[in-house]
């Protein structure tokens, strides 16, 4: 008897459990995972060093106005952003490039969407993402310092848009090198930020290809290169909302 009432009571829980999930406590969600490029390195062998260049890092994401809609964790050289909606969610990888790129260090990530579950309960933080386990795997297959969205991830037109309204500068997403990656510059942080990629590329040619790639994505952007999918730009001409970007050049 004792054992069944055991029983009974674990089934309880179990179907308590699984009430409380099905009532909307699994969500979909958009999840960056990012990668500060170099960060164990230089905590291996300029320790100290680093610590300071990581409480000025610390200081400037805190200050920083990130969106309130985007939730960002930071666990040493690894940032978790979630969010509900898309925009602010590039958004707020746009200001970390600007974070990290301050501090002389790259970033590289994924983004996905889909399942999310998190309880966050005295201090302590626990996911379950589907999204998450694609944001990470993604992360580790791009070797060049961008952070690229996951092919399940439809982008809005009007995010293209924004780079024939408001020039390279400002859109949110670069097509670049077949890759939707999110745009690391804005219009009032571009050439410090290529210097500084020069710079990382002059002190470290051992990774020269890798600075090379930003390099010529930033070539592109300044010269005001469409880096827009193709299908997208025939969608955009079809619907009137752009001109036929050939003809203006000529």
């Amino acid at each position: 008897m004792a054992d069944r009432i055991s029983t009974n009571k674990k089934s309880t829980v179990v179907e308590q459990s699984d009430q409380s999930l099905a009532e909307g406590a699994i969500l979909n969600k958009y999840v960056a995972f990012c990668d500060v490029l170099g960060f164990s390195h230089a905590v291996e062998n300029h320790f100290e060093a680093t610590i300071r260049l990581y409480k000025e890092f610390q200081k400037r994401i805190s200050d920083w106005p990130f969106p309130e809609k985007a939730n960002i964790s930071v666990y040493s050289d690894s940032i978790l952003i979630v969010c509900d909606e898309l925009p602010p969610l590039l958004y707020a990888v746009q200001s970390l490039w600007f974070a990290t790129l301050t501090q002389d260090w790259l970033i590289r990530g994924g983004i996905a969407y889909g399942k999310y579950w998190e309880d966050r309960s005295n201090g302590n933080l626990f996911v379950v993402s589907d999204a998450l386990v694609r944001a990470v795997r993604l992360e580790t297959t791009v070797k060049m310092p961008g952070v690229v969205l996951s092919s399940e991830v439809e982008v809005p037109l009007a995010a293209w848009v924004a780079r024939f309204h408001d020039g390279p500068f400002s859109a949110p997403l670069l097509h670049f090198d077949g890759l939707n990656v999110v745009n690391p510059f804005n219009p009032y942080w571009f050439a410090s930020a290529r210097m500084r990629v020069v710079k990382l590329r002059d002190q470290f040619p051992q990774h020269s290809a890798k600075y090379e790639w930003f390099l010529k994505m930033s070539d592109q952007v300044a010269a005001h290169e469409p880096l827009v999918p193709d299908s997208v730009i025939k969608e955009l001409l079809a619907m009137g909302i752009i001109e036929d970007i050939r003809e203006k050049r000529e």
